[in-house]
């Protein structure tokens, strides 16, 4: 083998794990995506969940100093 084949060979395999790379970020990202996705929605849920608490607590103290 001579050195120019010896270098497109390690050329070519370098492509190759780069293009594996790119696949594996691809779907890095995407599951980034997914789980900010999630963790927004929990993040709503229990700001919600905050608000009825409050609430709550308000018309509880309402209804004591009634």
């Amino acid at each position: 083998m001579t050195i120019i084949e010896k270098h497109n060979f390690k050329v070519e395999k370098l492509i190759h794990d780069y293009e594996l790379l790119q696949a594996k970020n691809a779907n890095l990202q995407f599951d980034i995506n997914e789980l900010t996705n999630m963790n927004d929605e929990l993040l709503k849920a229990n700001q919600d969940m905050l608000l009825k608490i409050d609430s709550l607590l308000a018309l509880s103290k309402v209804k004591k100093s009634e």
